[in-house]
């Protein structure tokens, strides 16, 4: 089954969704949920509206398909804000509390290297947490 990257992104009234493969084709919604949702429509829409154009339909569409969703950081902070702090999370990664707010506000972008270390520490919290039982 084709895999197509979805990437979400914190905006000013909720999150959106965007496809590397499928220009000009975007999600949306106030929660994580919706936004999938919503990129999930948007595609099966658009795929619709091609169709009833007689348009080609793009060849990553016509093959049966699964979306994978990624975070960019910060839309990724602020998802977990309230359920992972600052603070556990630069324990974690080491990345120092300040530099975790610059990143979760969108007022610093991460480098790749950080980028990975932030997933990285949340995946190895996570596991830690599901240890427990």
């Amino acid at each position: 089954m084709k895999q197509i990257k979805a990437c979400l992104e914190v905006g000013k009234d909720g999150y959106g969704v965007s496809f590397e493969e499928i220009p000009n084709v975007f999600g949306f919604g106030e929660t994580v949920d919706e936004a999938k949702a919503d990129a999930r429509n948007a595609i099966e829409t658009f795929i619709a509206a091609l169709t009833r154009c007689g348009q080609p339909v793009p060849e990553v569409l016509q093959e049966p398909y699964e979306l994978v969703f990624e975070f960019d950081v910060e839309a990724l902070l602020k998802h977990i804000d309230g359920i992972v702090t600052k603070t556990a999370l630069a324990k974690v990664t080491g990345i120092n509390v300040t530099q975790l707010c610059h990143y979760s506000s969108g007022l610093k972008k991460p480098r790749k290297e950080q980028r990975e270390r932030i997933i990285s520490g949340i995946r190895k919290l996570g596991n830690e947490l599901l240890s427990v039982f």
